[in-house]
């Protein structure tokens, strides 16, 4: 009897060993699995994440790039008003725009890329200054497309350049444009006339020197 007893009692030590044995076992393996689904999940996100990454700084480099203009200028004054003044008592510049760039208000008749073009219309009375253009904090697509909108070398190309079919315009480019241009055929003038019109519109679109 106690041969049989003890004998129960070996059988039965087994079966416990061997199932916590197999509770380990089994424990091991589920942690085993998630651990390889997370690494596999991982490994999968990864290159979403890269290419979202790659795509918005591209797209950031695309619309952000500042372009640099000349511009052909008479003044600056510290107030609108000021600078309004100072045209009303001089008729002879009647092309002659009030650009305004931070708290300052400058008085430019032409605005184009190329320095040289603008040293050769530059009159004893004004001076070449350089400046960048940028929309990088527009809201709008076509107010942030405006410096490479400005970028063309003819004045038919401000509406009918493959550039402008496509890039996105402001709602009323084209009428501006049509307006401006009838009024002068000069790409300098039609230019700084778009670019002082908008700026004033707009604050997002900053000029820097």
């Amino acid at each position: 009897m106690k041969f049989n007893s003890r004998k129960k009692q070996e059988q039965t030590h087994f079966m416990l060993a061997a199932v916590f044995h197999g509770v380990l076992i089994g424990a091991a393996g589920v942690l085993l699995f998630f651990f390889i689904l997370q690494t596999v999940e991982k490994r999968s996100a990864q290159p979403d994440e890269q290419t979202l990454s790659s795509s918005t700084s591209q797209s950031t480099k695309e619309t952000s790039k500042p372009v640099k203009f000349y511009a052909v200028q008479y003044g600056v004054y510290s107030s609108s008003q000021a600078a309004s003044d100072f045209l009303a008592g001089h008729p002879e510049y009647e092309n002659v725009a009030i650009v305004q760039a931070g708290k300052q208000f400058y008085l430019w008749s032409a605005v184009g890329n190329s320095e040289k073009k603008i040293k050769s219309i530059v009159t004893k009375d004004a001076f070449v200054k350089p400046f960048t253009l940028s929309g990088a904090t527009c809201e709008e697509k076509g107010l942030k497309n405006i410096p490479q909108l400005l970028e063309v070398s003819k004045v038919a190309k401000l509406n009918f350049s493959k550039s402008t079919k496509e890039q996105a315009t402001p709602a009323d480019w084209k009428a501006n444009v049509t307006a401006m241009t009838k009024a002068s055929n000069n790409l300098e003038v039609v230019k700084l006339q778009l670019l002082a019109r908008y700026v004033s519109q707009n604050d997002c679109l900053e000029i820097k020197f």
